[in-house]
């Protein structure tokens, strides 16, 4: 189990094959290549969210990843708790019987890219076009400023902000939650 808080930027509407190319370009081993499966959890009231911004969040791909976002509105402080599992049927049985079912579930696609301590997510969600996440935190101690990085990625001109996935979807006037949600006879698939 891990806990951290988030040092990362995400750029806006990238073209995916350019950037794949600068990334290799740059010498960034490709790491992931794959459709996640992201699921959000909470009590039917939403509870969680409204009264205690936090998001729980089972994401599978390939292994089973649980987070929960403390401080999901504001992305500026924003932390997480992870831990993985290794049996999503388990997983989700454990949340139901807590009282928190999906109230979300979409399958998005990613590619991840490492340079050294740094790691870059190019997200493609279904109703948004492609973002790149940079994970920010060792950006200076592998010799790069985020201007330099953006320059040589040639996104020195896209549009560059710190908010979770739920916000970029509110920027193209999405709600992520009432776009991705999941239904009452969906619930009892999962």
């Amino acid at each position: 189990m891990s806990e951290y808080k988030e040092h990362e930027i995400k750029v806006l509407e990238v073209d995916i094959e350019m950037l794949k190319k600068r990334l290799e370009l740059l010498g960034a081993e490709k790491v992931y290549d794959d459709v996640r499966t992201i699921i959000a959890l909470d009590t039917s009231e939403r509870k969680y969210l409204k009264e205690y911004d936090k998001l729980i969040r089972v994401t599978d791909e390939g292994s089973i990843k649980v987070t929960m976002h403390v401080n999901q509105s504001k992305p500026e402080i924003k932390e997480a708790i992870k831990f993985k599992t290794s049996r999503l049927k388990e997983t989700m049985d454990f949340f139901h019987e807590m009282g928190l079912d999906p109230i979300s579930t979409v399958k998005a696609s990613r590619i991840s890219y490492e340079l050294g301590k740094i790691d870059f997510d190019i997200d493609c969600f279904p109703e948004i076009p492609p973002f790149l996440e940079i994970d920010i935190e060792y950006l200076e101690e592998e010799g790069y400023t985020v201007e330099e990085l953006l320059k040589k990625l040639g996104l020195e001109n896209h549009r560059v902000v710190v908010m979770g996935t739920e916000d970029i979807h509110r920027l193209y006037g999405i709600d992520y939650f009432e776009v991705y949600q999941v239904t009452h006879s969906n619930n009892k698939k999962q």
